[in-house]
């Protein structure tokens, strides 16, 4: 379901006399026709057009508007050749699925969709089947009408589910039995597939399989040692993953094969996943930001600090691409106390913004941060519990644009931020809360804090919990 906007403007030549109307028409049906209306004494004249129902399928969309003149209030005696016709074409996009930390390859955190909160309404709620010994899920992804969920377990046999989005009922799940105790970890999706990493020791592998139907693809073997991982990282038909067991190793997998492509030097022993876009990769370790090459995992530069052997302890977070030759990610380690993939960490840290052509850091910022930061428009978005306030940072200088403050019985921010074309969603450890961008005032909240995500099909999933997953993903209808 699209909705599309338009606006038909015009004048009135101050020599036309008298009182008519104007009509505007469209020959291919794509926008809804507003009322006819008097057209105002030498003056401009403006028609809003919303998109028709059922007339926004995804591809380009061809058609002419007419406006014309007419001597009655409903249009029905037009003048003799007092029109006008423009040409029009859109072309509308899908909502992108949320495939990894942070919706994309970007770990921008940004759906380009414009949402009404007064809309938003509680679908379902599932809650993990088994208890295990840790009890939580992972953060989730989406593809094609289902959503993802791995259970957060350290020894055991984890599940991961494909739940329907509009239901929440599980269509497929896949167990896994073997003796390794594996973790299982946050799941990653792209082009119809999932993707999956356990991470014992003698059993860590990636897992790939069928999104529709959970049908087995591949099995690819990594290095690590018991370390909880983010969801791997795809792009353009590889799948990114940060571990080794010393951490620091970058491994990249054919995405349909399994395949290992290569392996490279960067990112850190757990928590960790890259950056990626058409050329390079990025990932952090805590000191300083790796660029790899993707085709073949060798080092382009390395942009930052002396190392001080961070690798091997756990970086929480991921590289974030901004605009044209910026990278924005954590300064340091951090540190959630727990063996689970689901947990948060407790540190506030910098933001660093890594101009990648100069190979230098361009800025840092003031304050620390501890939600997973989102941008959109060449603004930072991120959140601090020292002083509590949300932030919105020039994505070029690092100057505070704007800052919202919770209320009083709202002590700390927890988890992702996620921004969207007029709203931005941020927890806080009494609620989820959705910020108007342009007032800059909550215009919606719900007690549900925890990891957000926003699917193809625009439902709103929380995975709730702060400091640790509770087990339960509570979905919402956006329309």
């Amino acid at each position: 379901m699209w909705t599309l906007f338009s606006m038909v403007n015009g004048r009135r030549p101050t020599s036309e006399a008298g009182w008519f109307t104007l009509q505007v028409s469209d020959d291919h049906g794509m926008f809804a026709m507003p009322a006819v209306q008097p057209a105002p004494a030498g003056g401009a004249y403006s028609f809003a057009l919303k998109s028709a129902a059922g007339r926004r399928s995804v591809g380009t969309h061809t058609g002419i508007l007419t406006v014309r003149a007419c001597a009655d209030a409903q249009c029905l005696t037009p003048y003799t050749n007092a029109s006008k016709s423009v040409e029009y074409s859109i072309t509308v996009i899908p909502t992108p699925e949320w495939e990894t930390l942070q919706g994309n390859a970007a770990h921008d955190g940004y759906v380009p969709i414009t949402l009404d909160p007064s809309k938003f309404v509680k679908a379902w709620q599932w809650t993990r089947p088994t208890p295990g010994v840790i009890g939580g899920i992972n953060s989730v992804a989406t593809s094609e009408g289902l959503v993802f969920v791995s259970e957060d377990e350290y020894a055991g046999s984890p599940s991961l589910y494909a739940l329907d989005t509009a239901t929440g009922e599980i269509r497929w799940k896949q167990q896994f039995t073997n003796n390794w105790s594996p973790a299982l970890n946050p799941p990653a999706t792209s082009n119809g597939n999932v993707y999956v990493t356990t991470t014992g020791h003698g059993g860590t592998f990636l897992w790939s399989f069928k999104a529709k139907d959970g049908t087995p693809l591949a099995q690819s073997s990594f290095s690590t040692q018991w370390a909880n991982l983010l969801a791997p990282t795809v792009k353009n038909g590889r799948v990114y993953v940060n571990a080794g067991s010393y951490g620091g190793v970058m491994y990249a997998f054919d995405a349909t094969s399994g395949t290992k492509q290569w392996e490279g030097v960067g990112g850190t022993y757990g928590m960790n996943t890259p950056a990626v876009d058409d050329r390079y990769l990025y990932i952090h370790d805590g000191d300083a930001l790796a660029v790899l090459d993707t085709g073949s995992g060798e080092s382009v530069a390395r942009i930052g600090f002396a190392s001080t052997g961070s690798s091997l302890y756990d970086y929480h977070g991921a590289p974030m691409i901004a605009s044209a030759d910026s990278v924005i990610a954590w300064k340091g380690g951090a540190f959630s106390g727990r063996a689970a993939s689901s947990a948060e960490p407790s540190a506030n840290r910098q933001l660093v913004d890594y101009g990648i052509s100069q190979k230098t850091t361009r800025w840092s910022s003031i304050k620390s941060y501890k939600t997973q930061p989102a941008i959109a428009k060449g603004v930072v978005y991120a959140a601090s519990d020292n002083p509590k306030s949300l932030d919105a940072i020039d994505e070029a200088t690092g100057v505070v644009l704007w800052s919202w403050v919770p209320g009083t019985s709202d002590t700390k921010f927890h988890r992702n931020i996620v921004v969207t074309n007029n709203l931005l969603f941020v927890s806080t450890d009494r609620a989820l809360y959705a910020i108007d961008l342009a007032t800059h005032r909550p215009v919606w909240q719900s007690a549900t804090p925890g990891m957000v995500a926003i699917s193809g099909q625009r439902m709103l999933f929380v995975t709730t919990g702060t400091t640790l997953s509770d087990g339960k993903l509570v979905a919402f209808r956006t329309r």
